[in-house]
């Protein structure tokens, strides 16, 4: 039985990079380091090698996506990775985001006899926009190459993408991820969603955990006694995209007529694939609505301040969701949400504080807006601890690690 490894971490960013895949790995990190194993981390920004919270970290810069198949991967990338698997010397791999490194990074491991796992956050593999949704601004039901090279040609037309190699790509992908020990999502709508597209493994859903009752405690301790008379506080946590449905959502507040609800917008503000037009609706309007208050991205440990300070959030997701863990962090500390059934939303437990919305009918945004009052909803606990989901990912490592050893 393997009792200590060398454990990597591939992906996209890392803590304190905001953003809830970087809050997972961080924990699953901490978990491993705990339970003896090493762990190093290879990530993306600005070229450098810290240590935090025990992990190794190795920042690189993401390399340039020229053409097409420079999603796959580039020599740049896996130039990176090989210094980083001489340096870091792991037993296993595990992969959270491909963007930056493709499917060129899962071969690489393989052909270095290195083992790895792979956890698909979101749609990238299969949707070079990352969420399945396309430039006509609506949801994907199904990634098919067909539709996407439209897509991507309006978007990126210099990556000059076409049918056939858009299909190669998701093959490459669906080759890549065979040779993986294991495979997973964080939900149902994930796992079918790269399965319907193509990709031609089991993929087991294993919901993120969450600390809900550390959270809660926290939240609990920042609040404050609501005055009389104050204005409610509605908060949106999370990046300005249109797939995400905020301007929607401050749209349908700027067209009611209570003077006592204010939007709280709290995320990084940024042209979404080379489109600034969702973030500038956004500021035109915080501008002619002051009830409309706009802030800018926050790190994990800013997260117990600002539920703290609001009354309900909203989660008006357009697209399919991969997991939708503000609405479950929201409901762990008791406050309402309202919230689209998209995607990962829908696996939510049936839960009183959270009130259902159609996203294709924007007139339902602006009554329940009218009708929102305050009060805290009984907190609704998770349905993943983070330490159960800790405990179990360190004993898959470990079956992982026995049966490679014994292999």
């Amino acid at each position: 039985m393997v009792h200590s490894a060398r454990i990597g971490f591939l992906g996209q960013g890392w803590s304190p990079d905001p953003g809830g895949i970087e809050t997972h790995t961080r924990a699953l990190a901490r978990g491993l380091r705990d339970a003896g194993h090493v762990v190093s981390a290879l990530a993306l920004g600005a070229p450098a090698q810290v240590t935090i919270d025990g992990v190794e970290l190795t920042r690189a810069r993401r390399p340039a996506a020229r053409v097409l198949a420079d999603l796959d991967g580039t020599p740049e990338g896996v130039s990176t990775l090989r210094r980083w698997l001489r340096t870091a010397r792991p037993d296993l791999v595990h992969v959270h985001h491909l963007s930056g490194w493709g499917a060129l990074a899962l071969e690489e491991l393989h052909a270095n006899g290195v083992p790895f796992l792979v956890t698909l956050h979101d749609d990238w593999l299969v949707c070079p926009r990352g969420q399945r949704w396309h430039v006509e601004h609506r949801p994907c039901a199904v990634a098919r190459p067909e539709e996407c090279a439209s897509c991507l040609g309006r978007s990126h037309a210099e990556l000059g993408a076409d049918v056939s190699g858009l299909s190669a790509r998701i093959a490459r992908a669906s080759s890549a991820l065979q040779q993986a020990l294991h495979v997973q999502a964080p939900s149902e709508t994930l796992a079918t969603a790269h399965q319907s597209a193509g990709i031609e493994v089991p993929i087991e859903v294993v919901p993120l955990g969450i600390d809900g009752a550390t959270l809660a405690a926290r939240v609990e301790a920042l609040r404050h006694p609501r005055v009389q008379g104050a204005s409610m506080r509605l908060g949106y946590l999370g990046s300005v995209q249109p797939s995400k449905g905020v301007v929607e959502l401050a749209e349908a507040l700027h067209a009611t007529h209570r003077k006592d609800l204010v939007l709280e917008v709290h995320g990084p503000r940024a042209a979404y694939h080379g489109d600034p037009r969702t973030v500038e609706r956004l500021e035109a309007l915080a501008v002619r609505d002051e009830r409309i208050r706009l802030h800018p991205a926050f790190v994990p440990e800013q997260l117990p301040a600002l539920l703290a300070a609001l009354d309900a959030v909203a989660v008006p997701s357009l697209w399919e969701e991969g997991f939708g863990l503000v609405a479950r962090e929201a409901r762990a500390v008791g406050l309402p949400v309202l919230a689209t059934a998209r995607g990962g939303l829908r696996e939510l437990a049936p839960d009183p504080g959270v009130t259902w919305l159609q996203a294709e009918e924007p007139a339902t945004w602006g009554a329940a807006l009218e009708a929102l009052r305050p009060g805290l909803v009984p907190c609704a606990p998770p349905a993943v601890t983070e330490d159960s989901m800790v405990r179990d990912h360190v004993a898959r490592v470990r079956r992982l690690l026995d049966g490679r050893q014994a292999a």
